[in-house]
């Protein structure tokens, strides 16, 4: 019987993740996470829910029915399923690791929970790999994010993405000059860029004709960093102003820096977390129809823990990354790392195998003969089986059912075997 039938489902918008797509998952944020250290990003682990009352200092406007509460039986408090990683590392900055210098440069992946509302896709569960730049003010910072944002997306293989960035100051100012009661209508509008529908909410909720202007301006300031000049032009003063000079600095500092992912602007972008203050980052692909990555300044976060103190940072949502990966037609099953399915008599093939897993290759010992070995393997996505042998292996691919050869003695048998795996044929035998 079906499971579904059974009711043996996880919750609505949980998943389980089973093999071998879960190993590719994991081999993909291990390919990130690796990035993140390679800029010197120390790896953390945040526990998987915390009191509610000390997380939501950190969620700021979130709404709070997207947040998974239950009852901590030991304290008798409300407790939360973390929907997001940044507030959790900020209280740790702030109350573990004060004592070090800034910068404070940590890394971490995990799942975040939180009830996805008004989305076609209700997923509840989501696999996040990020990196927080705590302690560091000014563009220089906001500019390391980005090449670690960068290289992650090349070391992984993403090809046709782009950055767009944004500051959250210039819509919200906007925003500041539509009733309350229009605002999140006017809000959504200007997602989409829908001029004619936005000019009709505030029309209706009495804006005045000049703030309507500017307003609607922002659905047209959007492209290449030469939006930039144009909006300078179009808000030559004021809040909007001073974003537009911080961007900008931004913006002229990437010039002398080769990242690999084009850069554009978007200056009517509401996307990213209440807690941003600054700079914000988007990162889009084809396939998932929604950003694979995101990111930005959140100065005024760590003083809500009790250390002010600037910071900048860049999360991707792996699910959407290994969407955006299949869309390009690349496999998650293809990044599982190689491992084989050992047969034959056990006085060869028990040597092979711990000797290949001394070797670091995973190796599974079965028994039966090559057909029930293979068929094994092809179910459970193993790319070679091993027919043990005194003088030689036979190696059964079983992508496409070819095979080699290799001598028992091999002394780069590993490699051979590494090498047989990626071909894309093999001599049949």
């Amino acid at each position: 019987m079906h499971p579904d039938a059974l009711g043996l489902v996880p919750p609505r918008g949980m998943r389980d993740i089973v093999p071998p797509a879960s190993a590719g998952l994991k081999q993909l944020r291990s390919e990130v996470m690796r990035v993140f250290g390679l800029y010197g990003y120390d790896r953390v682990t945040t526990p998987p829910f915390e009191l509610a009352d000390v997380l939501e200092r950190g969620l700021d406007a979130v709404d709070r029915r997207e947040l998974m509460r239950f009852v901590e039986p030991h304290s008798g408090e409300v407790a939360l399923l973390r929907p997001d990683m940044t507030p959790q590392v900020a209280r740790i900055v702030a109350t573990r690791l004060a004592d070090r210098p800034a910068p404070h440069r940590l890394c971490y992946e995990g799942t975040v929970v939180r009830r996805m509302r008004h989305r076609a896709r209700r997923r509840q569960q989501t696999l996040q790999a990020g990196i927080e730049c705590i302690g560091w003010s000014g563009p220089a910072a906001d500019i390391e994010v980005l090449r670690v944002a960068d290289h992650a997306c090349q070391q992984v293989g993403l090809r046709g993405h782009q950055f767009e960035l944004a500051h959250v100051n210039i819509a919200a100012t906007m925003l500041d000059l539509v009733p309350t009661t229009a605002r999140q209508a006017v809000a959504d509008a200007l997602a989409q860029k829908d001029a004619f529908a936005i000019e009709a909410r505030l029309q209706q909720a009495g804006v005045p004709a000049r703030e309507r202007s500017r307003v609607l301006a922002l659905t047209e300031l959007y492209g290449d960093v030469s939006v930039l000049r144009a909006a300078r032009k179009r808000f030559p003063t004021g809040p909007v102003a001073v974003a537009l000079e911080e961007l900008g600095e931004v913006v002229d500092r990437l010039a002398d820096v080769s990242l690999a992912a084009p850069v554009t602007v978007d200056l009517g972008e509401l996307r990213g977390h209440s807690y941003y203050t600054g700079v914000s980052v988007t990162l889009l692909a084809e396939g998932p129809g929604a950003p694979v990555g995101t990111g930005g300044r959140y100065d005024a976060l760590l003083a809500r823990f009790g250390m002010p103190a600037p910071a900048t940072g860049f999360a991707f949502d792996v699910d959407n990354l290994a969407w955006a990966l299949r869309a390009q037609g690349e496999s998650l099953l293809d990044r599982a790392p190689l491992r084989v399915v050992v047969v034959g008599e056990d006085g060869v093939a028990d040597p092979l195998a711990a000797a290949l897993r001394a070797g670091g290759l995973p190796a599974a010992r079965m028994e039966g003969n090559a057909k029930q070995a293979s068929a094994y393997a092809a179910s459970w996505r193993y790319p070679l089986v091993i027919v043990a042998g005194q003088r030689s292996h036979r190696v059964l691919r079983t992508a496409d059912e070819q095979s080699t050869r290799i001598a028992s003695d091999a002394p780069d048998i590993i490699v051979q075997l590494t090498s047989f795996a990626h071909a894309a044929t093999g001599a049949a035998l």
